[in-house]
């Protein structure tokens, strides 16, 4: 996951099945679920085929440009693999869903709220293992005013942050196997706190730095 052109990879993979497939779609393709995981909302066959692919090919481009534009970039060298990392596993994540939405539309048997859910809980578990080797940087990790100011502030934070996330993981793959009127408050839930924990805790870190 961590070679640059695997985001890329898999946005195009994404958009070749969308090309093969696109004749057997339906006019009108349900893009967004319910907590049942019933279709609420649909759009238009071509909106629905190309969008994501093509997000995926452009979010890869944006990758490569925010370590050039940031004003820390030497920071960057510092956690080269592990932003690489975190930016393949987000385009992954993406063309996954995107698959299994179009793949619902055709016909398979899929309970979309659950493979949803098993895909966050595992994408945070992933990010959850490699945050504590981030830097301080503009683009990924707990981005606080207090993580950027101070260093020692972002270390302790994405140490924490790392345990929170994979935690919200776990508790969000346990969710994917719960009833399914539940398992989304219960997967919401853990991922708010996996998230949530890691801000209030770089405020109080940067409040005892201060006044040390």
């Amino acid at each position: 996951m961590k070679k640059r052109w695997l985001g890329f990879t898999f946005a195009v993979a994404a958009l070749i099945f969308s090309a093969l497939v696109y004749n057997r779609l339906p006019a009108e393709v349900p893009t967004h679920f319910n907590i049942a995981g019933e279709p609420d909302d649909w759009a238009g066959r071509i909106w629905a085929a190309f969008m994501m692919p093509v997000i995926g090919i452009v979010m890869y481009g944006l990758f490569h440009v925010f370590p050039r534009i940031s004003p820390r970039r030497q920071n960057f060298e510092r956690f080269e693999d592990t932003y690489w990392l975190i930016a393949n596993a987000t385009i992954a994540f993406l063309s996954a869903l995107h698959v299994l939405v179009l793949g619902r539309a055709l016909g398979w048997p899929i309970d979309i709220t659950s493979a949803m859910l098993l895909g966050v809980g595992g994408m945070f578990m992933v990010i959850g293992n490699v945050l504590p080797r981030t830097r301080s940087n503009w683009w990924i990790g707990i981005r606080t005013p207090w993580t950027m100011e101070s260093e020692n502030v972002w270390r302790a934070t994405h140490r924490l942050a790392g345990k929170t996330f994979m935690l919200g993981g776990a508790i969000t793959i346990v969710g994917a196997i719960l009833p399914a009127d539940i398992r989304p408050w219960v997967a919401m839930g853990a991922l708010a706190i996996g998230g949530f924990i890691p801000v209030i805790f770089s405020y109080l870190y940067w409040r005892r730095e201060r006044a040390a």
